[in-house]
């Protein structure tokens, strides 16, 4: 089955905590970000492909339609299948060749650092990602996920100081919160609590105000000695006065077609009755 990356970030002391919780948890600490950052790759490439002017390449987009239902292939298969992967990785390769500076290019390489993560070969996948930030899309947000996603498998590859650089580049304002995460990892792996503990406190600081809860992100600051205000869902609000005043305008419209109704009824009765 495939492997989920696993973060090298070192052992935290924690005399209150469950050793064994915690040491899943730094194991799934990549694959949790890495998951979040595809979500997001999933939002901000169909509101690129939405927002964009430019010609879609049909040839690109076709040999991407093949990669990726090759992909699907490879995916639904549990043990994987090396001869199916190498077909996958030769047809990536070739449309990044060819069409290298396109949005195509961009998602087949972010397939591939993605399976190769999933393998355990973090040398193909951080290639991949640099290529994939080569890329000129004119898009901070696809940018942005490509680089924190390089900084999470560098940091998987025990590339600490390196995934600290990519890490602490600017990213747009919707992934402040995934990148204070993603540094509070790094400053663990690096021993470094106190800043680790701050990255963290601003990661939970940021979902708060989108009333976002992340479970990982709360049981890491509780392994720091700190238990964080819970993060309340976002309130519905509804606007009592308006839908009484529309319950009200529905209840005036329907009882005008009652009487209408049974003003014509009654006029019908009357000529009836004349005749």
């Amino acid at each position: 089955m495939a492997k989920h990356p696993i973060s090298n970030s070192p052992d935290l002391n924690n005399s209150n905590g469950d050793p064994q919780s915690m040491e899943k948890l730094k194991q799934a600490a990549g694959y949790i970000i890495g998951t979040i950052l595809l979500a997001l790759a999933g939002y901000f490439g169909w509101t690129y492909f939405q927002n964009s002017g430019m010609k879609e390449d049909t040839v690109a987009a076709d040999k991407y339609a093949t990669i990726e239902k090759t992909n699907d292939e490879l995916i639904g298969q549990p043990e994987g299948n090396a001869d199916v992967s190498k077909k996958l990785n030769a047809d990536i390769d070739k449309l990044v060749a060819e069409h290298g500076s396109t949005v195509y290019a961009w998602q087949a390489l972010m397939i591939k650092s993605r399976n190769a993560v999933d393998a355990n070969d973090m040398k193909t996948a951080t290639e991949a990602l640099k290529k994939a930030l080569e890329i000129d899309l004119k898009d901070p947000g696809l940018h942005s996920i490509t680089q924190l996603r390089y900084a999470t498998v560098l940091l998987a590859d025990g590339n600490v100081d390196e995934a600290l650089t990519q890490a602490s580049k600017d990213v747009p304002v919707a992934f402040e919160a995934s990148q204070q995460e993603l540094l509070g990892d790094i400053y663990s792996a690096k021993k470094d609590k106190e800043k680790a503990l701050r990255a963290y406190q601003n990661a939970w600081s940021l979902l708060s105000k989108r009333h976002e809860e992340r479970p990982f992100l709360r049981l890491k600051l509780e392994n720091l000695g700190v238990n964080p205000e819970p993060i309340e869902p976002a309130d519905q609000i509804v606007d009592v006065a308006a839908l009484q005043q529309s319950q009200d305008a529905a209840q005036a419209q329907s009882n005008a077609e009652l009487e209408a109704v049974a003003a014509e009824l009654a006029g019908g009765s009357s000529e009836g009755t004349a005749q």
